[in-house]
């Protein structure tokens, strides 16, 4: 097995037992408390002769291991760390008590001349709900195997049965490990396969969401693009309209940013574009607010629900933060970087587009940078 796959396959065979697990212990509980209370009914009562006393010795002690052990089953299932692989060891355990436990019922059945039914059945149904790893499963029924035809010689009421006795416990024996096989293998095929989808499950969301991220993303600035506005802005935008509130629209571009650029190299302006979103986006933080790097050096900023006034006040501050600024270029630091901001507001009247929006906020911009730039104009 691929240590890969190993605590993946571990849980999911502890996860198949349990649940097996959950109805054959009620069964075995209740049958053997049944078989307890009919042998006590018995005439001369449960210890009559050495035979009877043994049966109830064994449906006893099969009683109260399987009580035992249904008690840890409830506690480990019910802790939030699971050791799995000490899980299945604990039922490895059971499953060779029970193979034990049968081969004994059979030898005390041999007393009274009955064939290997409780051997047969016994080991079959450890090997059908045990999902026991093959070697251990083999290792277990052949180990049944010879203990039951050691101790058989000595009990055997019918003569000459020895020779088909060993042959059918053989049998039985191989035949179970043949099941365990078939099923241990079917169960890690299916895990394989399981994990292998799901993995490839994560694998393709992780790089969905990757693309959609790029796709909605500034990669430069990391701030929401073009397309970011389209998608999310133009819905709330629809919204609005219904609500008939007002939005107000900001365009910013950078003074003089090709001089900028022709002077420090791109690398710098880089770095300039960088710190002048960090600085929108700090001014941007409430709900109704979403900014994005229209292209180039400018910024497109909409205010859902914010009156012109409050739009002007927020348009103002990222200025003047923005003209406090100071870039550092090679280590040192230069001067000011400066701003100029249109903004546009709309009052819920009629119908608008994102264009429309667009459009009118860049009209103002045209009116900042015709008055001097580093101002913020309003369209009236």
């Amino acid at each position: 097995m691929e240590e890969k796959y190993r605590a993946e396959i571990e849980k999911k065979r502890a996860e198949s037992v349990n649940r097996a697990w959950k109805i054959i212990s009620v069964f075995v509980v209740v049958f053997q408390l049944l078989m307890l209370i009919l042998m006590a009914a018995k005439p001369g009562g449960p210890f009559k002769t050495q035979r009877r006393a043994i049966y109830c010795i064994l449906y006893l002690t099969l009683f109260l291991v399987t009580g035992i052990a249904m008690i840890l089953n409830r506690n480990f299932w019910r802790r939030e760390k699971k050791n799995y692989h000490l899980y299945l060891h604990a039922e490895l355990v059971y499953a060779a008590f029970i193979c034990f436990w049968g081969c004994c019922i059979t030898l005390n059945d041999q007393l009274g001349g009955n064939d290997l039914s409780v051997f047969t059945y016994m080991m079959l149904s450890v090997a059908a709900l045990g999902f026991l790893e093959p070697v251990k499963a083999g290792v277990i029924f052949m180990a049944a195997f010879v203990f039951l035809n050691i101790c058989l010689p000595g009990i055997q009421t019918i003569e000459n049965n020895i020779f088909s006795n060993i042959i059918n416990s053989f049998s039985i024996a191989g035949i179970s490990t043949a099941i365990s096989y078939s099923l241990y293998r079917n169960k890690v095929i299916v895990t394989k396969q399981e994990v292998t989808i799901r993995k490839q499950y994560e694998e393709i969301t992780r790089v969905n969401e990757i693309l959609s991220h790029q796709a909605m993303v500034d990669e430069l600035t990391d701030m929401n693009n073009r397309r970011y506005m389209e998608w999310f802005i133009g819905e709330k935008i629809k919204k609005l309209e219904e609500e008939s509130g007002t939005i107000s629209c900001m365009m910013l571009d950078i003074d003089y940013f090709k001089q900028f650029n022709d002077r420090y190299g791109h690398i710098a302006g880089d770095v300039c574009l960088k710190k002048i979103a960090e600085i929108i986006r700090g001014c941007c933080q409430d709900n109704d607010v979403a900014a994005i790097r229209f292209g180039g050096e400018e910024f497109f900023i909409c205010l859902f629900r914010w009156d012109r006034d409050e739009a002007v006040e927020m348009a103002e501050t990222i200025r003047e933060r923005i003209a406090e600024c100071r870039f550092k270029i090679n280590g040192e630091e230069e001067g000011a970087v400066t701003i100029s901001i249109g903004v546009y507001t709309w009052h819920g009247e009629g119908k608008v587009q994102m264009d429309d929006l667009v459009c009118l906020s860049d009209k103002a911009l045209y009116q900042a940078k015709k008055n001097g730039r580093n101002r913020v104009e309003v369209l009236p």
